[in-house]
C-alpha cells in the first residue's frame, strides 16, 4: 500500500511538472537579413541571429564572430585586404539589414564577383 501511494506521489508530482510553461529561449541580440543576389544567377538569403548565435546561415558562429569584431558595422569588414582575385565580371548584390544590440542596420554593396565578395566580407556572406 505505501508502495502504490509512493508511486502515486511520484506521478502527481511529475504531471505537476509537465504542466508549468515551457520558459522560451531569449530573442537574438542580433537579427540580420543577408541577401546575395548573383546576376543571371539564384537569390539566396538567409537569417542571422547572434547572442544566441542561430538563425538560417550556414555558418553562423564564425558569422557573428566577425561581425562582432566591427560592432555590427559591414561596411567596416575587410576579412582578406590583399586577396588575389581575378578580374571576371559575375556581379554580386549584396544587402545585409536589420538589428545589431537595438541599432538599425541597412547595409548593401555591389561586387564584380564572388572573390572580392568573399574578401570583404568572408563568412558572412558565406551562404
Amino acid at each position: 500500500m505505501m508502495r502504490a501511494a509512493g508511486a502515486l506521489a511520484l506521478c502527481a508530482a511529475l504531471l505537476a511538472g509537465a504542466s508549468s510553461p515551457v520558459q522560451a529561449a531569449p530573442p537574438p541580440k542580433a537579427k540580420l537579413k543577408i541577401v546575395d543576389g548573383m546576376k543571371g544567377g539564384p537569390v539566396k538569403s538567409v537569417w542571422l541571429h547572434c547572442a544566441p548565435v542561430g538563425g538560417t546561415h550556414p555558418n553562423a558562429r564564425a558569422a557573428c564572430r566577425l561581425l562582432r569584431q566591427v560592432n555590427g558595422e559591414p561596411s567596416q569588414l575587410n576579412v582578406t585586404p590583399k586577396a588575389s582575385c581575378t578580374q571576371e565580371i559575375k556581379p554580386h548584390a549584396v544587402v545585409i539589414a536589420g538589428t545589431w544590440y537595438g541599432r538599425k542596420v541597412h547595409w548593401a554593396k555591389f561586387f564584380a564577383n564572388a572573390c572580392h565578395m568573399q574578401a570583404m566580407t568572408g563568412p558572412v556572406t558565406a551562404l
